[in-house]
C-alpha cells in the first residue's frame, strides 16, 4: 500500500484536491489510475497558420503565367517564370528557381495531399478573416475547427486542444483549449524532496492557498459523499496533471524545426496528452510592397512542412505503424492576395483563399475548387469540388463544416445549418 502523498503529485492535482481531500493525504490508499487503452486508431490534427495573407497563385491556385487575357499576375516582371505542374491529379505552380522546395514537397507528399482553392473569406481584415477562416463566422460564441475536432476526438484527454501559438477561438468549448508555458508551466512545476514531500514554486504555493481557502469556505460541512467525490477527483486530476507536466517539459514551444516538433508532438499524441494542436509557424506574407517576398516565405513553409511530415511518418502511431496515418495536417492563411500587382510591385488583400490538407482521411492527389480569370471563386459542387453552375461559391463556413467531416465528426452536430464541402475527404 502506498500513500497518496508519496505518489507522483502534480500541480493540477493539488489545485483540484481542496481541503476535504487534503485531509486524506496521510491515509494509506491504493491509487488506481485510469487505463486509457486504445481499441481503434485515434484521429489527431495539427493546424499550421501562415500569417499575413499568402498569394495562392504562387503555389496552390494554378493560373497560366503566360495567359495575358486574364486579370491575374502570377509572376513579378523580372522574376523567373513559373509553370503549371501536375503530380498525379494534384496541380500547383512550380518555380524551381524561386521556390524549389515546393517541388520537393509535392514530389514527396502529393499522393497524401489535397489542395482546395476558391474559398471566400468575406473579409480582407487580418483579424476578421482569421476568425472567419477558423470558425466560419464573426461570432464570439463559435469555436474554431481545431477546438471542435478536439472536442470530438479527444474531449477526455488532459489538454484536448493545445495552442502552441497563433489564433484560436474556444467558443462553447473554451475549457478544452490551453497554452503551455509562462504561468502554466510555473504553476505545475514542483521538486520532490528526500522525505517524499514536494517543494513547489512561489506561484504554485499561492495557487494552492487560494484553492484551499475556497474549498474551506465551500466545503466546511461537506457530507461524506462529497469527500469521496473529492478523492475521485483527486485521483483523476493526479493522472491528468502529471501528463500536463510531462507535456509542458517535452515541447519546445518556440522552436521552428519541423523534425523536432513532429517528434515532440508524437510523444504527446502517443502519451494520450492532446489530440489537436494549433501553431502559427510562418509569416512574411503581407507583401503590399514587393510580391517577390512571397517566394522565400513559401520556401520556409514547405521546408518546414516537408521535415515535419517526414518525421511524422517515421513516428510510430498509437495503433497504426505511422503517426501520419493517424494525423490530419491542415495549412491555411487568413486570406489571399489580389490578382493584379499594385504600383509597388506588391499585392493587396483579397477575400479568396486556398488550403492544403495532408494525412489521415485526406483524398490524396487532388486539387479541387477553382477561381475564374478574376481570381474569384467559381460555383462548385460541394461533393466533387468541380465547377458546377448548379453549385455554389465556397464560403469559409462550408470549409469549416468540411474539415469537421474530414476529422470524423458529424458537422451538423456543430454547424447544423451549413452544407459541408467534402471534396478533399477520402473515401
Amino acid at each position: 500500500m502506498r500513500t497518496l502523498w508519496k505518489d507522483d503529485l502534480s500541480r493540477r492535482s493539488v489545485l483540484q484536491l481542496g481541503i476535504t481531500g487534503a485531509a486524506l493525504l496521510a491515509v494509506p490508499w491504493p491509487l488506481q489510475r485510469k487505463a486509457q487503452a486504445q481499441t481503434v486508431a485515434p484521429h489527431f490534427s495539427v493546424l499550421f497558420q501562415a500569417d499575413g495573407g499568402w498569394d495562392p497563385t504562387q503555389v496552390f491556385d494554378a493560373h497560366d503565367p503566360n495567359d495575358s487575357t486574364d486579370g491575374i499576375d502570377v509572376d513579378v516582371p523580372g522574376q523567373p517564370a513559373s509553370t503549371i505542374a501536375t503530380i498525379g491529379g494534384l496541380t500547383y505552380l512550380s518555380n524551381p528557381v524561386t521556390r524549389p522546395t515546393v517541388d520537393l514537397f509535392f514530389s514527396n507528399w502529393a499522393s497524401r495531399s489535397a489542395i482546395v482553392n476558391g474559398v471566400g473569406t468575406g473579409s480582407t481584415s487580418h483579424s476578421q478573416s482569421t476568425q472567419l477562416v477558423l470558425t466560419g463566422y464573426l461570432d464570439p460564441t463559435k469555436a474554431d475547427f481545431a477546438v471542435m475536432a478536439a472536442h470530438h476526438n479527444g474531449g477526455e484527454l488532459p489538454l484536448p486542444h493545445l495552442q502552441l501559438n497563433g489564433d484560436s477561438f474556444g467558443g462553447a468549448y473554451g475549457g478544452l483549449s490551453g497554452r503551455l508555458g509562462g504561468q502554466m508551466s510555473d504553476a505545475i512545476a514542483y521538486n520532490r524532496l528526500e522525505n517524499g514531500q514536494l517543494a513547489v514554486s512561489g506561484l504554485g504555493e499561492a495557487y494552492i492557498q487560494q484553492a484551499l481557502e475556497f474549498e474551506r469556505l465551500r466545503s466546511a460541512e461537506a457530507p461524506p459523499e462529497a469527500i469521496a467525490a473529492k478523492l475521485s477527483e483527486f485521483t483523476d486530476g493526479n493522472a491528468r496533471g502529471d501528463m500536463l507536466a510531462q507535456l509542458a517539459s517535452s515541447i519546445n514551444i518556440n522552436g521552428n524545426n519541423g523534425t523536432q516538433l513532429a517528434t515532440t508532438l508524437g510523444s504527446a499524441f502517443r502519451g494520450g496528452l492532446t489530440s489537436s494542436v494549433t501553431a502559427r509557424r510562418f509569416g512574411g506574407f503581407d507583401t503590399h510592397n514587393d510580391n517577390t517576398a512571397q517566394a522565400p516565405s513559401f520556401e520556409n513553409v514547405f521546408m518546414f512542412m516537408n521535415d515535419f511530415l517526414t518525421q511524422l511518418q517515421a513516428e510510430p502511431g498509437v495503433v497504426a505503424s505511422s503517426l501520419l496515418d493517424e494525423t490530419t495536417v491542415i495549412l491555411c492563411s487568413e486570406f489571399g492576395r489580389t490578382p493584379r500587382l499594385n504600383g509597388d510591385g506588391g499585392k493587396d488583400h483579397h477575400p479568396w483563399n486556398s488550403y492544403l490538407f495532408v494525412g489521415k482521411n485526406v483524398r490524396g492527389g487532388v486539387t479541387v475548387g477553382r477561381t475564374d480569370d478574376d481570381q474569384e471563386g467559381m460555383k462548385t459542387n460541394l461533393s466533387t469540388g468541380l465547377p458546377d453552375n448548379n453549385g455554389q461559391q465556397l464560403h469559409v463556413s462550408n470549409m469549416v463544416a468540411g474539415i469537421l467531416t474530414l476529422m470524423g465528426a458529424n458537422p451538423s452536430s456543430y454547424l447544423p445549418t451549413v452544407a459541408p464541402f467534402t471534396a478533399m475527404v477520402g473515401v
